[in-house]
């Protein structure tokens, strides 16, 4: 009985050295995996790292041209009111030059004799061909 009995203690010995080489391998499995884990993870960071310098770079640089146009936006709005005001003012010369001009037109009225203004037709007839010849004239050399 005590062979029976240290047989199986032998037997038990055995497999638990079998699973401790296999722990053992398995471990320095895992060892393995951390290492190769650990040089990707510092591989990855340096990569990372240096894209990460350049974007920050960039955004850095593209703040300073933000809060410069910033600061030029009161200045060009001011611009472009004095510009709309004085083109304002323009328009309104002009609308009341044409309006003066409209008045003088219509307070004169006085009609032309017939024989005036059929000459005056006539005349300007020959005028109005000779442009469109010469407008014909100049399209066509130019193509």
């Amino acid at each position: 009985m005590a062979n029976k009995i240290s047989s199986e203690i032998r037997k038990f010995v055995d497999k638990v050295q079998v699973v401790q080489e296999r722990l053992q391998n398995s471990a320095d499995w895992v060892e393995e995996v951390r290492q190769f884990a650990e040089r990707q993870g510092r591989e990855v960071k340096r990569l990372v790292s240096t894209d990460v310098e350049k974007v920050r770079k960039l955004l850095e640089k593209e703040r300073k041209d933000l809060l410069k146009f910033q600061k030029q936006i009161p200045g060009e709005i001011e611009k472009f009111k004095t510009f709309v005001q004085s083109q304002r003012k323009d328009l309104e010369k002009l609308m009341a030059s044409l309006a003066k001009d409209g008045a003088k037109k219509k307070a004169p009225s006085k009609k032309k004799p017939a024989a005036k203004a059929a000459t005056k037709a006539k005349a300007s007839k020959p005028k109005a061909k000779a442009k469109s010849a010469a407008a014909s004239a100049g399209s066509s050399s130019q193509a």
